[in-house]
């Protein structure tokens, strides 16, 4: 079992709207008053050569933690202290849009013969997966940050799901000029891009180290 916590530092160089959109028209003040909506969504790129065979992984939808379970773009503004940012939304759930994009990343990278989300269709293995961390820092003590958290769990597909065969987590400060939704919503979508990039490799060498084709 891998069980590692590895803490990334992403450089945002800049902070343009790459990530993210809005919907809104018109004169300055007509538009502030329009809701802003963004995405996170990042692309592997190229499809995998080769691919596993008879290794399907099925996804569960990704936890994410309470406090964070909402549309709105948060900002850390205290130790204790969370702000949603009124009129900056993210598009979807962001429970659909990460168990998407995780999907979206596995599939593309040969590990796995399929990668599914279906409940009822069998699955060799099982990957759970929870946010834990997604703001905006904007506290006045510390430089502006998009910040993602990340955890990960493989078991069976069979009834012993008690069994656990990898594990991992990540924790990503990206570095942004200022603390705004745009500037955060890349910085997310930096952090996203880096995690799924070291998890592919971690499930690559675990496979490797267990001897699995």
């Amino acid at each position: 079992m891998i069980h590692r916590w590895q803490r990334v530092l992403v450089f945002v160089l800049f902070s343009l709207l790459t990530g993210c959109f809005g919907f809104g028209g018109g004169d300055k003040e007509a538009d502030d008053m329009q809701p802003r909506f963004y995405i996170v969504d990042v692309d592997r790129g190229n499809v995998a050569a080769q691919f596993a065979q008879n290794r399907v992984l099925r996804i569960k939808p990704i936890r994410i933690a309470p406090h964070y379970r909402t549309e709105n773009i948060v900002f850390r503004i205290g130790d204790n202290e969370y702000q949603p940012q009124a009129g900056h939304l993210l598009l979807t759930d962001p429970q659909v849009m990460f168990t998407s994009q995780l999907q979206r990343w596995l599939s593309k990278s040969g590990l796995f013969s399929d990668v599914i989300t279906d409940d009822s269709q069998p699955a060799d293995l099982v990957l759970e997966a929870a946010v834990t961390k997604l703001y905006g820092d904007e506290r006045a003590e510390y430089p502006p940050q998009a910040v993602l958290e990340m955890q990960f769990f493989m078991s069976p597909g069979d009834a012993d799901r008690s069994k656990m065969l990898f594990q991992t987590g990540f924790r990503v400060d990206a570095s942004i000029d200022e603390t705004t939704p745009q500037t955060v919503v890349t910085g997310w979508q930096n952090a996203l891009e880096e995690i799924l990039a070291t998890l592919e490799q971690d499930l690559s060498d675990y496979f490797d180290k267990a001897g699995t084709p």
